[in-house]
Protein backbone atom coordinates (compact mmCIF):
# COMPACT_ATOMS: atom_id res chain seq x y z
CA UNK A 1 0.00 0.00 0.00
CA UNK A 2 1.68 3.50 -1.11
CA UNK A 3 0.29 6.32 0.21
CA UNK A 4 1.41 10.54 0.11
CA UNK A 5 0.53 13.70 1.22
CA UNK A 6 1.22 16.64 -1.37
CA UNK A 7 1.29 19.91 -0.56
CA UNK A 8 1.13 21.80 -4.01
CA UNK A 9 2.11 25.42 -5.24
CA UNK A 10 -0.88 27.52 -5.55
CA UNK A 11 -1.38 29.64 -9.10
CA UNK A 12 -4.12 31.73 -9.66
CA UNK A 13 -4.99 30.23 -13.11
CA UNK A 14 -5.33 26.11 -11.77
CA UNK A 15 -7.18 25.41 -8.33
CA UNK A 16 -5.39 22.70 -6.58
CA UNK A 17 -5.99 20.55 -3.51
CA UNK A 18 -4.00 21.68 -0.51
CA UNK A 19 -2.91 19.03 2.04
CA UNK A 20 -4.22 16.37 -0.27
CA UNK A 21 -3.43 12.40 0.61
CA UNK A 22 -3.41 10.00 -1.95
CA UNK A 23 -3.31 6.16 -1.10
CA UNK A 24 -3.23 3.00 -3.36
CA UNK A 25 -3.44 -0.55 -3.06
CA UNK A 26 -5.81 -0.63 0.23
CA UNK A 27 -6.98 -4.12 0.28
CA UNK A 28 -9.08 -6.06 2.94
CA UNK A 29 -6.73 -8.90 3.16
CA UNK A 30 -6.84 -10.62 6.38
CA UNK A 31 -3.86 -10.20 8.90
CA UNK A 32 -1.98 -13.41 7.38
CA UNK A 33 -2.28 -11.88 3.88
CA UNK A 34 -4.75 -13.90 3.06
CA UNK A 35 -8.34 -13.50 1.45
CA UNK A 36 -11.32 -13.36 3.86
CA UNK A 37 -13.77 -16.22 2.91
CA UNK A 38 -16.21 -13.51 1.94
CA UNK A 39 -16.48 -10.58 -0.36
CA UNK A 40 -18.62 -8.59 2.65
CA UNK A 41 -15.72 -9.40 4.67
CA UNK A 42 -12.81 -8.33 2.39
CA UNK A 43 -15.05 -5.03 1.94
CA UNK A 44 -15.32 -4.36 5.66
CA UNK A 45 -12.01 -4.81 5.74
CA UNK A 46 -10.78 -2.59 3.33
CA UNK A 47 -12.86 0.53 5.02
CA UNK A 48 -11.75 -0.31 8.37
CA UNK A 49 -8.11 0.23 6.62
CA UNK A 50 -9.00 3.54 4.84
CA UNK A 51 -10.74 4.85 8.27
CA UNK A 52 -7.28 4.34 9.79
CA UNK A 53 -5.19 5.69 7.35
CA UNK A 54 -7.46 8.88 7.29
CA UNK A 55 -7.10 8.83 11.19
CA UNK A 56 -3.99 9.79 10.68
CA UNK A 57 -4.10 12.22 8.83
CA UNK A 58 -7.24 14.18 10.79
CA UNK A 59 -9.21 13.02 8.11
CA UNK A 60 -12.57 11.26 8.11
CA UNK A 61 -14.48 9.36 5.17
CA UNK A 62 -16.33 12.32 4.47
CA UNK A 63 -13.17 13.83 3.13
CA UNK A 64 -12.57 11.47 0.48
CA UNK A 65 -12.78 13.18 -2.68
CA UNK A 66 -11.86 10.37 -4.95
CA UNK A 67 -12.78 6.95 -4.55
CA UNK A 68 -11.42 4.29 -7.45
CA UNK A 69 -12.39 0.26 -6.63
CA UNK A 70 -10.21 -2.23 -8.64
CA UNK A 71 -12.40 -5.53 -8.97
CA UNK A 72 -12.42 -8.91 -11.08
CA UNK A 73 -16.32 -8.16 -12.21
CA UNK A 74 -19.03 -6.19 -11.37
CA UNK A 75 -20.29 -8.83 -9.06
CA UNK A 76 -17.83 -7.77 -6.42
CA UNK A 77 -19.08 -3.84 -6.92
CA UNK A 78 -23.17 -4.77 -5.88
CA UNK A 79 -21.80 -6.85 -2.99
CA UNK A 80 -19.37 -3.86 -1.50
CA UNK A 81 -21.32 -0.65 -2.47
CA UNK A 82 -23.46 -0.97 0.57
CA UNK A 83 -20.91 -1.34 2.74
CA UNK A 84 -18.84 1.75 0.96
CA UNK A 85 -22.29 4.07 1.10
CA UNK A 86 -22.35 3.22 4.92
CA UNK A 87 -18.83 4.16 5.41
CA UNK A 88 -18.78 7.70 3.18
CA UNK A 89 -22.20 8.58 4.93
CA UNK A 90 -23.12 11.66 3.09
CA UNK A 91 -20.13 12.29 1.39
CA UNK A 92 -20.62 11.59 -2.50
CA UNK A 93 -17.21 11.33 -4.14
CA UNK A 94 -15.89 10.67 -7.53
CA UNK A 95 -16.22 6.96 -8.20
CA UNK A 96 -14.21 5.28 -10.64
CA UNK A 97 -14.98 1.46 -11.22
CA UNK A 98 -11.90 -0.33 -13.03
CA UNK A 99 -12.10 -3.95 -13.57
CA UNK A 100 -8.81 -6.01 -13.40
CA UNK A 101 -8.83 -9.47 -14.26
CA UNK A 102 -6.52 -10.94 -11.31
CA UNK A 103 -4.38 -9.69 -8.45
CA UNK A 104 -0.83 -11.15 -6.90
CA UNK A 105 -3.00 -12.72 -3.97
CA UNK A 106 -4.85 -16.06 -4.64
CA UNK A 107 -8.69 -14.80 -3.59
CA UNK A 108 -8.18 -11.42 -3.74
CA UNK A 109 -11.83 -10.01 -4.95
CA UNK A 110 -11.26 -6.11 -4.45
CA UNK A 111 -8.48 -3.35 -3.97
CA UNK A 112 -9.21 0.82 -3.21
CA UNK A 113 -7.37 4.18 -4.71
CA UNK A 114 -8.24 7.09 -2.98
CA UNK A 115 -7.36 10.46 -2.64
CA UNK A 116 -8.63 12.89 0.25
CA UNK A 117 -8.31 16.46 1.20
CA UNK A 118 -9.90 18.58 4.31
Amino acid sequence: MLGAMHEYPSSPSRPVLKDCVTYYGVTGLDQDGRAPESVIEECQNAMARIRAILATHDLVPEDITHLAYMIPDSSVFASCQRIVAEVLGPARPALTLRVKPGFDTPGQRLEFNFIASP
